[in-house]
């Protein structure tokens, strides 16, 4: 038995797998037999060994014409044939030139050829065939040729043990290489492919150039290993699915062109990886995707989203120049950094723009990341808009915390509210009577509730509102009840609106500390609100009997100069806020209902004291200079020596309404070029109130905008933030 194998190898390989060598007389009768196959005609040529070798020459060429006259017949015909090569061996060379019509792009030539249906086909917009007219300078030597596969081509689970060349080849009727083994090189350089194409499963062993290939039908390489380089370069893809593909080299898909839906989710790229001058016209995604090496985005063009969801990242993924629409994201939900070399890269301003990370949950270390990934690389601006990124997830949960209907605690009229339907609601009720909810996701497990029903309910619905281990062995008893289920849940209430407060002022009022521009338009709003109201209370004491009332000319100068600094503060809230209104109406509820209310309430009493005809405002007159004032409180000091420095501000002056804003930046800034006072004799305490509140908004605003600028200064922030 064993000198059978030696002696005949292939006989013995033949026996394994079912292959029998292709003799000519095989092939000539299935030549004259095609065989009907899911609805169309084949060569059927399955379960054979096809030796192409150098040695075969007579054979190949006996091949290659019986084969090339069954697809091509010399009449037009609407019926083609196809060859189907599945589970076939194929040792050497194959060339797809030999197998279909080799024509030049001349009018005449394929109106002479081709039936109308091929000629429809060939001549469309889509196929990018430039043809051209029969002339003397059309010699057959300029005129470029291109190869014709007329009939569909399947080599499911075939061998080919040699070279591959399908170069400048049109599919009319489609490719089906499913399972199929190339290992040696791949050339379907310029093939156009009018028909699905698909390569599911399949392995090149060696290189493979698909450039300028054309894809005009959905193109499906699912589960397709490349363990060689692999060449797209300048490719058109109309719709294509490269799920959990495995690129082992160098995958080149540099100024690719994706006209449909793109998926690479669950793909693996142990090379490095070009994407760079592409166009991505439809969504792309790699969800679940590994990049063991850098991926190369540069100047690629993404007019829909990109998906990294769940991704994995060792080293680094560059969008440097890259182009996106309007309301492109890229979706890092639940992206992994895993490596230290692990980086994001991107146009400064721009890339931190379009990220997207659609919950907190799970995402934490994530934005973190993302943060110092920014910070490392300087680009401060796309650090603070991940900030204010992870801000809006944080208010969005502790929203939901608040005002979310409770899976464990919810009637069923509160649960169809949030969005389930009867059925649904009554499992949820059936299922947490046994064990309670203790992750939203666990609602999937549900036969009922499908992946749109948790995404329509997510914002709307909490389980275990209020996380934390029981001490087991606590005492049951109705005081148990009581604070179990009422104080302890109404103090996390209490606590969780406490934080989602403090989160949306910090989000309306400075973005959390990313934008400094909105802090600085809300404190030139403020200081440019008290100066008025301070002017207002100073300058307007009464009309009877004696009028104590400002000109005409300071009454003009200093509303018009509140309109200005007022419009200067307005446009940089607007420009700097993501909800402008907003801010406004979060600024007006700190300084107007207060101060209104002790105006209202000083004119409504009236004023009755001495020093009726003096301001309440003094300075210390002993020198004007430009003042850093931290430590000043807005009263006189009471001993002897200094009161004898501070004197009223002069009423009788074009400039003294410039006192009442200097005043209120001393208040506000601490800062400001006099050192202007409270007189403390005859002082109603209404206005004593009004200071010290503008005062103690200006301590908060210090806080505020020194945390602000330790997060927008580049220095300062790297050295707070950087490992």
């Amino acid at each position: 038995m064993t000198f059978l194998v030696l002696c005949f190898p292939v006989r013995a390989e033949s026996s394994s797998t079912g292959q029998i060598p292709l003799t000519l007389e095989i092939l000539q009768e299935k030549v004259k037999n095609p065989v009907k196959q899911d609805g169309f005609y084949f060569i059927d040529l399955q379960n054979f060994i096809i030796d192409l070798q150098p040695e075969q020459v007579e054979f190949s060429q006996q091949f290659y014409q019986q084969i090339q006259a069954a697809l091509n017949p010399s009449e037009k015909s609407e019926d083609t044939v196809g060859l189907n090569l599945s589970n076939s061996l194929i040792k050497g060379d194959f060339i797809g030139s030999k197998i279909g019509v080799r024509v030049p792009l001349l009018k005449e030539t394929f109106l002479s050829v081709f039936s109308a249906d091929e000629l429809k086909i060939l001549t469309s917009e889509q196929s990018q065939l430039s043809l051209r007219n029969q002339s003397p300078e059309n010699t057959a030597v300029t005129i470029p040729k291109i190869t014709v596969i007329r009939g569909r081509f399947k080599c499911k689970d075939t061998e080919f043990q040699g070279n591959i060349d399908f170069k400048k080849a049109f599919f009319i009727r489609g490719l089906d290489a499913q399972e199929a083994i190339f290992s040696q090189k791949t050339n379907l350089n310029e093939t156009i492919f009018n028909e699905v194409a698909n390569f599911n499963n399949a392995i090149f062993k060696d290189k493979s150039n698909f450039s300028y290939a054309i894809f005009l039908s959905p193109a499906k390489f699912n589960k397709t290993n490349f363990q060689g380089f692999i060449n797209f370069e300048d490719s058109h893809f109309n719709e294509v699915s490269f799920n959990q593909a495995h690129f082992q080299e160098f995958a080149n898909f540099k100024s690719i062109t994706f006209d449909g839906e793109t998926d690479f989710s669950e793909s693996w790229w142990q090379g490095r990886t070009v994407f760079s001058k592409s166009n991505l016209s439809h969504s792309i995604s790699f969800q679940q995707a590994i990049f063991e090496e850098s991926v190369d985005f540069r100047d690629t063009r993404f007019n829909q989203g990109l998906s990294l969801r769940e991704a994995s990242l060792q080293s680094a993924i560059d969008f440097s120049d890259a182009g996106f629409g309007r309301l492109t994201k890229i979706n890092f939900s639940d992206f992994m950094f895993d490596s230290n070399s692990a980086q994001i890269m991107g146009d400064p301003g721009i890339i931190g723009t379009v990220i997207s990370v659609k919950t907190l949950q799970g995402n934490e270390n994530l934005l973190r990341n993302l943060i110092q990934n920014f910070r490392q690389q300087e680009q401060i601006e796309d650090a603070n808009k991940i900030e204010y990124l992870r801000a809006q997830l944080m208010l969005k949960q502790f929203k939901r915390n608040i005002f979310g209907v409770d899976l464990n605690t919810a009637s069923m009229s509160r649960l169809i509210y949030a969005g389930f339907t009867r059925e649904q609601a009554n499992e949820i009720l059936n299922l947490r009577i046994k064990q309670p909810f203790r992750n939203l996701t666990e609602i999937l497990k549900l036969d009922k509730i499908d992946l749109a029903t948790y995404i329509k309910v997510y914002d709307r619905v909490v389980a275990n509102r209020y996380q934390g281990e029981q001490d087991k062995d606590t005492k049951t008893g109705w005081k148990k009840v009581v604070f179990d289920n009422y104080i302890i849940p109404l103090f996390n209430s209490i606590n969780t609106a406490l934080h989602w407060l403090e989160l949306s002022v910090l989000l309306l009022l400075s973005g959390y500390g990313t934008r400094f521009e909105l802090v600085a338009g809300v404190g030139i709003v403020a200081i440019a609100y008290f100066g008025l109201v301070f002017w207002f209370v100073d300058r307007v004491r009464r009309q009877h009997p004696t009028p104590i009332l400002p000109t005409s000319s300071e009454t003009i100068w200093m509303l018009t100069s509140y309109g200005i600094l007022t419009s200067i503060g307005l446009t940089q809230i607007f420009r700097g806020s993501s909800h402008p209104i907003l801010t406004l109406l979060c600024l007006a509820v700190f300084i107007v209902p207060i101060p209104g209310f002790l105006v209202g309430f000083l004119y409504y009493r009236g004023r009755h004291h001495n020093l009726l005809d003096s301001s309440y405002l003094t300075e210390d007159a002993s020198q004007r200079q430009l003042r850093l004032m931290i430590g000043r409180l807005p009263l006189m000091p009471r001993f002897i020596f200094f009161r004898d420095r501070y004197m009223p501000i002069l009423w009788d002056r074009g400039w003294s309404w410039l006192n009442y804003y200097d005043f209120s930046l001393n208040n506000f800034l601490k800062f400001g070029f006099n050192d202007l006072r409270l007189r403390d004799e005859h002082l109603p305490g209404i206005i004593a109130n009004l200071v010290w509140y503008q005062w103690s908004l200006g301590v908060l605003y210090l806080i505020l905008i020194f945390w602000t600028l330790s997060r927008t200064i580049p220095g300062l922030n790297l050295l707070i933030y950087l490992k």
